[in-house]
């Protein structure tokens, strides 16, 4: 049996830690998550996915601040794990933690490396329009994501309704078993390795909150659209009608004589007109959906008959100054 310590935090990440639990070769020696974060509106502390089901499973787990501390440098000696597997833990690890495990330590990436490289490659993925990614299973280097390559899934169909939340959970089961196919390899302490091509590479950084957030003169239709997909659940697509938070839960990209009313298409950038149509810097979009703040989601019929001031308001990325 090989002591592996997992290293994970979100939902995304379950199925790997699954698949160790129940490998018949595997001791699962303990798992290392995020720390309890404020969540909800009370702003309790609650721990990430990851340590919820591992502490069910009565897994030894850990929660340092930074993994690559003397804490958690401290935790991971403990456990005196021969092989490290991690699966968006969501912090970089540094070289002394890398070199720690005899049989190395291996990532599994929500992309198909050498593209997208970073912390969030399923937005990325769906910002940019791409139609096909999948997940790759690396040897972890200092450099980000940049470790040669165990194995890779075949390319998977991105769907044109898929947010990040629904592609994100099919790479979940995805990077699973992947996990499954190529832990004999690595138990061996000999996997088979490629390269990658540093000259393909792309990168995409740690959203922000402030991301979610509309420029209607600065973005064309199908980037907006792109956005409010790459951004569900978090951090959502929106705008504000003068002091009024709206998230865009549902919209749609409209062509003029598509659901568009004539000229709408050529209105003023984020006017809010006639059935939820509103321009952009490129084309218009229809708003199917929407959640003002503090209220339920509601089509856009519902909101514009409780709310006929809106009609003619325009979006902005903000709240007023002031």
């Amino acid at each position: 049996m090989t002591r592996v310590v997992f290293m994970g935090s979100p939902d995304m990440a379950l199925p790997s830690l699954r698949v160790l639990a129940a490998h018949p070769q595997v001791t699962l020696a303990g798992v290392i998550s995020q720390p309890d974060r404020p969540a909800g509106r009370a702003r309790r502390e609650q721990p990430c996915p990851v340590k919820t089901e591992a502490m069910a499973m009565g897994l030894p787990v850990a929660t340092p601040l930074k993994a690559g501390g003397p804490e958690g440098l401290a935790q991971l000696q403990d456990f005196d794990p021969a092989l490290i597997v991690v699966c968006a833990y969501g912090q970089i690890l540094p070289e002394r933690l890398l070199a720690l495990p005899p049989l190395g330590c291996f990532n599994l990436h929500f992309s198909l490396l050498p593209r997208w490289r970073g912390a969030s490659p399923v937005q990325a993925a769906l910002l940019a329009g791409d139609t096909h990614t999948g997940v790759s299973l690396q040897r972890m280097v200092l450099a980000l994501d940049a470790g040669p390559l165990v194995a890779c899934t075949p390319p998977l169909p991105i769907a044109p309704h898929d947010t990040a939340g629904s592609l994100g959970e099919r790479l979940a089961a995805v990077a699973g078993d992947l996990l499954r196919d190529t832990l004999p390899v690595l138990l061996c302490g000999h996997p088979p390795l490629t390269p990658q091509d540093d000259a393909r590479a792309t990168f995409c950084r740690t959203i922000k909150k402030a991301q979610g957030a509309v420029n209607w003169a600065a973005e064309s239709a199908q980037e907006i659209e792109r956005k409010r997909r790459a951004y569900t659940p978090w951090p959502g697509c929106y705008g504000y009608l003068g002091a009024r938070r709206i998230a865009f839960e549902a919209l749609r990209v409209v062509q003029a004589g598509d659901g568009a009313p004539s000229g709408a298409t050529a209105a003023a950038p984020g006017v809010l007109q006639a059935g939820g149509i509103v321009a952009a810097r490129e084309g218009a979009v229809q708003l199917l959906r929407v959640k003002p703040e503090g209220k339920a989601a509601m089509d856009i019929e519902a909101f514009l008959n409780g709310a006929p001031d809106a009609l003619g308001g325009t979006f902005m990325p903000g709240p007023p100054a002031g």
